[in-house]
Formats: structure tokens, sequence, C-alpha cells
């Protein structure tokens, strides 16, 4: 769902509350995709996240695919996913130079990024934020919590 449509039922992702940080490193290659979906798929199957492992895997892929198409192969890709007792959140960054702001996908919209459609229907809450490093890139992040 979108941030500013997302219900607010679900409380939200504090690292306060016990998060546990996950990383991973990969080249921007057409095998990053894979090695984050791995990567996700490794960590949630020995949690109780287990309900969210679907939706996070395709989110991630999403997320790690686009990154890998905007930016050249010397580029690293970083994924940090932390993990609570009742949700997680993903960020992947690239060094890609990004416009900010990043408008809010739109359904029908042909130049829409179909992982951001994807990520805005899914997710609990998502957005992007601006990594203040040169190149002037940012981190796209979704959370996805279990219902209490």
């Amino acid at each position: 769902m979108h941030p500013q449509t997302a219900p607010v039922t679900r409380t939200p992702i504090r690292v306060a509350a016990g998060a546990r940080a996950h990383l991973l490193s990969t080249p921007s290659s057409p095998t990053a995709p894979k090695a984050a979906r791995d990567f996700v798929r490794a960590v949630l199957r020995r949690t109780p996240l287990v309900p969210l492992l679907d939706t996070a895997v395709l989110l991630t892929s999403e997320a790690v695919t686009s990154s890998h198409l905007r930016t050249p192969r010397s580029a690293d890709i970083l994924l940090r996913m932390l993990t609570t007792g009742h949700g997680l959140r993903i960020s992947v960054h690239d060094e890609a130079p990004v416009r900010f702001p990043r408008p809010a996908p739109v359904a029908g919209d042909p130049e829409a990024d179909h992982g951001l459609l994807l990520t805005a229907r899914l997710a609990d809450d998502w957005g992007t934020t601006p990594f203040g490093g040169l190149p002037r890139s940012a981190s796209l992040w979704f959370e996805l919590r279990l219902e209490r």
C-alpha cells in the first residue's frame, strides 16, 4: 500500500523492538536478484516470519532487479533486512543517481516501474530514503508485518 493510504492498524517496525540486522552485498550482475532471493529465503525460513516469505522474496527480487538494470556492473547492491518478532523491513541500496522526489506509481501508466507498483500494492509501508553520499542516490525500502 502507498504510505499515505496504508492502514494504521499494524504496529510499525521499530529497531528498539529487538530488530536483528541481516546484510548482503552483491555485485550488480544478472545473478544479483537470485542471490538476493536466496538470501531472504535463507533468513526468513529460520524465523516466525515464514508467512511473509513469498511476498518478501517477490518484492526483494523486483527491487534488486531494478537496481541491477540502473547500475553499471562495477557497482555493488546492498540489501539490508531488519527482522523483528512481528515483521521485517528490507532496503535495497545502489549507487545509481536518482531524481527526488520519486513519484508514487500509478496503475495504467505505461512509464510506471512495475516493481514499484507491486511494492505499493503488497507492502504494508514503503518509500525511498536519500543517501547523502556521492553520487546522489537512494535506498528503496519496504515493510511487511504479520497480523496481530
